[in-house]
């Protein structure tokens, strides 16, 4: 069980970025659906708005679904039918967010995947903070009103994951405009709302186990 914690941080620590990334694009479309490639893996997306869904790959029945609006992300798994509300905490923030203060420099122009594209170097930070700055540089397609498809983020070393991984690479392939619905976003009606998010990825009967285990070793006779 203790061999599995890091791993499930490192997921949760993978999805809440991505829906931070996602998050951060103001510049139309603000509909659509996309194949994210980042830090090695390939995760279906939806955009709608100031939602987000995204699937996860390493768990392919767990969905992370984040709305902006309400700070809020839940998390829920389609084969046990479950889900897990907590409030969004971005170790990052959002270039979205309307505190955040966003500067930007043209450095070049690339194309995409044939997206004809503005390269921007990038510093962030918000009015609160101005001292904690965060780079990017986002590669802008004209054809799709300014949204980037491609983003590269310098993670500063206290805000990452078991301090690894500073740069974070992201793609955004097969692009659909339009493509997303607003029964993606929703909790269906007959799921159950749970206290953790072990419980979501199914490990709640395996801790609940591990406890009785715990409590049923006899204490070893003093000699």
């Amino acid at each position: 069980m203790k061999k599995r914690a890091p791993l499930l941080r490192g997921i949760i620590f993978v999805i809440s970025f991505i829906c931070l990334v996602t998050m951060s694009w103001a510049a139309p479309p603000d509909n659509f659906t996309t194949k994210m490639v980042t830090m090695g893996m390939t995760v279906p997306m939806a955009k709608m708005g100031n939602k987000t869904r995204v699937e996860n790959v390493m768990m392919p029945d767990v969905v992370t679904i984040s709305l902006l609006d309400q700070k809020k992300t839940i998390t829920m798994n389609t084969k046990n039918k479950t889900y897990f509300e907590q409030t969004k905490q971005d170790k990052v923030p959002s270039m979205h967010d309307p505190n955040v203060v966003f500067e930007k420099k043209k450095i070049g122009s690339e194309t995409i995947d044939g997206h004809p594209c503005i390269k921007y170097d990038t510093v962030f930070y918000t009015k609160d903070k101005p001292a904690e700055k965060f780079k990017a540089i986002l590669w802008e397609a004209q054809d799709l009103g300014g949204m980037p498809v491609r983003q590269e983020m310098i993670i500063p070393e206290e805000k990452r994951f078991d301090k690894a991984g500073g740069r974070v690479v992201t793609e955004f392939k097969e692009i659909k405009v339009g493509g997303a619905t607003a029964s993606m976003f929703d909790v269906p009606k007959d799921y159950k709302k749970v206290t953790s998010i072990h419980e979501v990825m199914g490990m709640g009967d395996m801790q609940k186990m591990m406890q009785q285990m715990q409590k049923g070793k006899k204490a070893p006779k003093e000699e």
